[in-house]
C-alpha cells in the first residue's frame, strides 16, 4: 500500500523526534517503533492498483507552494496508529487538497481523524485498561513538554522540543514543503519512502489568503526600502 504523507522539514522533524523518542521502559512488544513524523494525506487500498505515477499526477495540478500546519491539541486514541497524536487545525488548504486528491482518484477517504500527526504507536496489549497511552500523554504534562495557547487552549497547543528538556524550544506547528509517497506494507520500521515531491508554486492555482498576505508584506517592505533610498 502506497500512502501520501505531508512531512515537516528536516529541522522540524528532528525537533518532533525528540518528543516522539519518549517511551516506557516496561513495554517489550511491538510498541514504540520508530517512524518519520507525518500527516497521512491519502491511503489508497491495495485493491485500487493505483501506480506511483498515477498518484503523483493526482496532485501535480493542485499544490500550494507550502502547507501550513498548526497544532490544535494532543489526544489519545484507541487504535495502534492513533495511540497519541497531535490533532491539526483543518485549514482550507489542507481540507481542499485532501478532498481534491480523493475526488480525482475516485477514492473513499481512509484517513481517520484527518488531519493528525501521530507521536507514538502503542500496541493494544501494552495499553491494558487504557493506561499506557494516557500515561504517555500525561508524561508530556508532568515533564513540561506541552502547554496550551490562549484562553482555555483556544489558540492550540505547543510542544517543548528542547533536547533533554534543557532550554525552551516551543513548536506550535510548521510549514510543510514536501509530500512523500511511502510503501507502508509490513512492519512499521520497514516502511520505505518511494518518492519525495517538492511543493512548487502552480501558476494555475490561486494562492491562499495567507500566502497572498505574505506576498503583500514582501512587496510593501521592498517598496518602503526603495522609497527611503530614492528620497535621500
Amino acid at each position: 500500500m502506497v500512502t501520501l504523507w505531508i512531512v515537516p522539514s528536516d529541522e522540524d522533524s528532528a525537533k518532533l523526534r525528540i518528543i516522539m523518542s519518549m517511551q516506557s521502559s516496561t513495554c517489550k512488544t511491538r510498541s514504540y517503533p520508530k517512524f518519520h513524523p507525518h500527516i497521512t494525506l491519502a491511503a489508497p487500498p491495495s485493491s485500487s492498483h493505483l501506480t506511483l505515477e498515477q498518484l503523483r499526477e493526482s496532485i501535480s495540478h493542485h499544490l500550494p507552494c507550502k502547507i501550513r500546519i498548526d497544532f490544535k491539541s494532543v489526544n489519545t486514541g484507541n487504535h495502534f496508529f492513533r495511540s497519541v497524536y497531535i490533532a491539526v487545525q483543518p485549514s482550507p488548504d489542507l481540507v481542499s487538497l485532501h478532498k481534491y486528491i480523493h475526488t480525482t482518484l475516485d477514492l473513499e477517504p481512509r484517513t481517520p481523524l484527518f488531519p493528525h500527526l501521530s507521536l507514538c504507536y502503542i500496541a493494544d496489549e501494552d495499553d491494558a485498561a487504557g493506561k499506557e497511552r494516557q500515561e504517555w500523554r500525561n508524561q508530556l504534562e508532568t515533564s513540561g513538554r506541552i502547554r496550551t495557547i490562549g484562553p482555555a487552549g483556544g489558540g492550540g497547543v505547543e510542544l517543548n522540543c528542547g533536547k533533554d528538556g534543557a532550554g525552551d524550544d516551543w513548536v506550535s506547528g510548521f510549514d510543510a514543503y514536501e509530500i512523500w509517497f511511502v510503501d507502508c506494507n509490513g512492519p512499521v520500521e520497514s516502511w520505505a519512502v518511494l518518492h519525495k515531491l517538492r511543493l512548487m508554486p502552480n501558476p494555475y492555482l490561486l494562492p491562499s489568503m495567507e500566502t497572498m498576505a505574505d506576498y503583500v508584506y514582501i512587496i510593501y517592505t521592498i517598496s518602503s526600502l526603495y522609497f527611503k533610498l530614492v528620497s535621500r
